[in-house]
């Protein structure tokens, strides 16, 4: 019973300390269709690499440039792109201000995967400045019941500082703490019995 206390101790403290780490996150939009996000907080960096695939044979829906009129398409829409306000120009005497002025490179935008790699040249990146500290990286659209993995690096020079991977839809929290419930009692029942 004690190596289970250790083991949820180990865990909070894990998920305490990783608190001003840099986050991937999503949100769900309307028709299958998912926002992917960076939170950078408190982790230094000057370059990412962003790469989702759809699982299992699946394709990305309506794969689209990611500009509407020439300029950058906002987060949210019902298509798949990558946010291409990262490497629009901040200068655009027509559009000031929606760029970023990132260097991309290696961009796919494909029905089979979204990647890209890049950072403003010579400067760090901070999301604190993004709406809810968090910077749109890519839009994808889904068929129902389909899943796509993500996997998202961050780099400061020569180093990398941070690297995560995600599967969404991520399965709903009350799946992992019946999940989480039923190790416990795995656990329990074995010792019993030993």
């Amino acid at each position: 019973m004690k190596s289970i206390f250790a083991l949820v101790a180990l865990t909070c403290a894990f998920a305490v300390s990783a608190v001003d780490a840099a986050v991937m996150t999503y949100e769900k939009n309307a028709n299958n269709t998912y926002t992917v996000y960076l939170a950078g907080q408190g982790t230094s960096f000057n370059g990412v690499s962003f790469s989702a695939k759809p699982d299992g044979g699946a394709a990305f829906q309506t794969v689209n440039t990611g500009l509407a009129a020439g300029v950058p398409r906002p987060a949210g829409a019902l298509f798949t792109y990558r946010n291409r306000a990262l490497d629009f120009d901040p200068a655009d005497p027509d559009n000031p201000g929606i760029g970023k002025g990132w260097t991309v490179l290696s961009p796919i935008n494909t029905a089979a995967e979204i990647s890209f790699s890049g950072g403003p040249l010579g400067q760090s990146i901070s999301t604190a400045a993004e709406p809810n500290g968090r910077l749109f990286l890519a839009n994808f659209n889904l068929t129902a019941g389909s899943s796509a993995t993500a996997v998202l690096t961050l780099v400061n020079g020569v180093d990398t500082v941070f690297t995560q991977t995600m599967q969404f839809p991520v399965p709903e929290p009350a799946t992992f703490a019946l999940a989480g419930m039923g190790l416990i009692g795995l656990v329990a029942a074995r010792r019993r019995n030993a």
